[in-house]
């Protein structure tokens, strides 16, 4: 009877041993790369989530500049219309290459006002190729004829807005073949005005030698 006791009260030690050895294990390798990836998944949910509205940001963003470097082409391209309409000639597609050393600008001050730009700086076969000073004077005297012919100083670019072929260019030259079709308007009005003048001054003096001749030599 003792020993079945001490027995009992042995497993029972035994027992409670082995359920502390078991509260002090530390968690299996499954259970802790369960929690882990339980954890992963927690916090990658957002970074997936905030991904797509950083590609959506960045779409955004480039559309609005791609309308707009198209929008700035077509200007360029009816700027070069327009020079080669009024000058009859056949511009590059790269107009800022041609645009440049100022030569066309200037032949376009010339052809609204003659001799608004007394020299132009021309290549020549010697020397294809003009140096930057030179290109630097027909740009500076296509901007000082500008401002002769009535360009307003607002609407006036920069030499450095030539070079890199701003947008401001084309406000320059849109205004001074505005300002060149207002003076032959009224070169035409003047021409006319002078000729209706000159056909009222013929008109009374053949009157007058006709009154003149008939009061001489009456019938």
């Amino acid at each position: 009877m003792v020993r079945t006791m001490t027995d009992q009260i042995l497993y029972q030690v035994h027992l409670q041993q082995k359920q502390r050895n078991q509260a002090q294990r530390p968690e299996s390798f499954l259970h802790r790369a369960a929690v882990r990836a339980e954890g992963n998944k927690g916090h990658a949910s957002p970074l997936l989530s905030s991904s797509a509205p950083t590609t959506d940001s960045a779409d955004s963003i480039s559309r609005p500049n791609s309308r707009q470097r198209e929008e700035e082409l077509e200007l360029i391209d009816q700027l070069r219309k327009h020079i080669e309409y009024r000058l009859k000639v056949s511009l590059p597609c790269d107009l800022g290459a041609a645009l440049t050393d100022g030569v066309v600008l200037c032949h376009l001050a010339n052809h609204v006002r003659p001799r608004s730009v007394p020299s132009i700086h021309v290549p020549s076969p010697a020397v294809p190729k003009l140096t930057m000073a030179k290109c630097r004077r027909n740009v500076e005297n296509f901007l000082e004829a500008c401002r002769k012919i009535g360009v307003p100083q607002d609407n006036l670019c920069s030499p450095s807005d030539i070079l890199q072929l701003n947008l401001s260019v084309k406000r320059t030259v849109e205004t001074l073949l505005s300002l060149g079709a207002h003076s032959e308007e009224s070169s035409f009005v003047s021409l006319s005005i002078q000729l209706l003048g000159f056909v009222a001054f013929y008109c009374t003096l053949m009157l007058t030698l006709c009154l003149l001749y008939y009061g001489i030599f009456p019938l």
